[in-house]
């Protein structure tokens, strides 16, 4: 398994470390054309996108998810995959009619104008299939096919991405250029990705495979409109307490902050699949403790790097108007981790403990909610990310306790206790030294060095684990 894992984990997050790099390459020059409050209105789109996600298709992904996996049967494979896939097609094409009718409305009611109708109208039509490529995407993973689902991801992606630049930047048109590049990217990739697996796809539809899922799938979709709220309520709470242009500078530090993703993205695209595939094997706890002791290490230097940087990395890539949302990010990094870390805490999922999972990340959205109302007030968009690392705190703590009761594995919680806060304190210690001279530069460098020290020299990664990781890596790509 751990074999597998770094094999899968490096193709994925390959994938991802391109497309990510290829986004922010083109931030300095959407900052130029486009405002604060574009930015605002392209993450209150994305707000919804990512609710219509979990919602509309019922979480039929994650079923998919759990039962695929448990049968070596090809016609048992292949029912539970088709039946997926057209209930998916059914559930959001009628949504996707619905949008269209009360788009004046809605639009209204989200933006604060129904002028911005169009630009909602081509945003859910991108969500409609932006929904069906993320549950065609979803299969290859669970087929344990890394790198045909890493193609079909940079397909979309960089298709989505050279698009959207097109329609901004050579024709100029505006924020509904973004939404127009995320059509045409969602039509390629949805094209490359269904044919990559054909062989799992037919035109055929089992109602009890369909019910089986169902009833595994619907106890997570509030659980899922949690973890959604968790990560956005701060969006709509900045827009309802502040204005769209705050929401554009929350959003451009969340977007740094995000970078994290280039690390969660490979780790969480080859773990679960590998987890539900082995979780049966003896030696699974102690690989996957021992996976999360280097994504750890690796999270907290990706974390410690970006707090650190944060308004260096916005003055160059941006405009001034946009450097204020760096004050966001030591929050965000840390906090998007921890909102995808659920996966190092499997239990809950193994043992189908769906109303479990449920409970918790309800719980915590109310909490995000609750923090977002109280804090923004006071601290302003810091206090939504605030809120946000909290909340997302809450929710791993949650899971993590629950799943050691289920699925014992053997963490070092000392070790990783005394990374994170060797961490917390090397940045408040650069924190002052936010200067662009050369003095400053050079300690924040030196902080950096120093937290990898760190994390060596309590032995959170050692040189057993930087073998492996070494050994693994060349394994696959020498």
């Amino acid at each position: 398994m751990l074999k597998q894992f770094f094999k899968d984990s490096a193709v994925y997050g390959a994938a991802s470390i391109l497309v990510r790099s290829t986004s922010l390459i083109l931030v300095p020059f959407y900052t130029r054309v486009l405002v604060p409050e574009d930015y605002g209105v392209v993450d209150l789109l994305a707000v919804t996108t990512s609710l219509i996600v979990v919602t509309v298709a019922l979480e039929i992904a994650q079923a998919v998810a759990r039962y695929f996996p448990d049968t070596d049967d090809r016609t048992q494979r292949i029912g539970y995959a088709s039946t997926s896939l057209w209930f998916s097609v059914t559930a959001y094409t009628l949504f996707l009619g619905l949008t269209m009718v009360l788009a004046d409305p809605l639009s209204a009611w989200l933006l604060g104008t129904e002028d911005r109708a169009t630009i909602f109208r081509v945003a859910m039509a991108a969500t409609w299939l932006t929904g069906i490529f993320y549950l065609v995407q979803s299969q290859l993973r669970y087929s344990l096919r890394p790198r045909r689902s890493a193609v079909a991801s940079l397909v979309f992606s960089l298709t989505s991405l050279g698009t959207t630049a097109l329609f901004v930047l050579g024709l100029g048109q505006g924020v509904i250029g973004i939404f127009y590049g995320q059509v045409v990217g969602g039509i390629v990739g949805l094209v490359v990705a269904l044919r990559y697996s054909r062989d799992v796809y037919r035109l055929t539809f089992d109602r009890a495979k369909l019910g089986a899922m169902l009833r595994f799938s619907l106890p997570l979709i509030p659980s899922s409109v949690g973890v959604i709220v968790g990560l956005y309520i701060d969006r709509l709470a900045i827009n309802e307490l502040m204005t769209l242009g705050d929401v554009g500078l929350f959003g451009i530090g969340y977007r740094l902050s995000s970078l994290t993703g280039l690390l969660m993205v490979g780790f969480v695209s080859a773990m679960t699949p590998l987890i539900y595939a082995h979780h049966r094997e003896p030696s699974t706890p102690r690989e996957l403790a021992r996976i999360f002791r280097t994504f750890t290490a690796l999270a907290l230097t990706v974390c410690l790097g970006l707090a650190l940087f944060a308004r260096d990395i916005l003055t160059f890539v941006t405009t001034p108007e946009y450097v204020p949302g760096a004050v966001v990010v030591p929050l965000l990094a840390p906090a998007l981790l921890l909102s995808n870390m659920y996966i190092f805490a499997p239990g809950l999922g193994i043992l189908k403990r769906t109303a479990a999972i449920s409970a918790i990340n309800i719980g915590a959205a109310v909490v995000n909610i609750v923090l977002n109302f109280a804090l923004i007030p006071v601290l302003g968009i810091a206090g939504a990310a605030a809120a946000t690392l909290l909340s997302s705190a809450a929710v791993f703590g949650a899971n993590m306790v629950a799943s050691q009761r289920l699925y014992p594995v053997p963490h070092d919680w000392r070790r990783l206790g005394l990374a994170v806060l060797g961490a917390v304190l090397l940045f408040l210690a650069g924190r002052d030294a936010q200067v662009a001279d050369s003095a400053g530069i050079g300690l924040r460098i030196g902080l950096l060095i120093a937290g990898v020290g760190w994390f060596i020299m309590i032995g959170l990664v050692g040189s057993a684990d930087i073998r492996a990781t070494l050994g693994s890596l060349r394994a696959r790509w020498c």
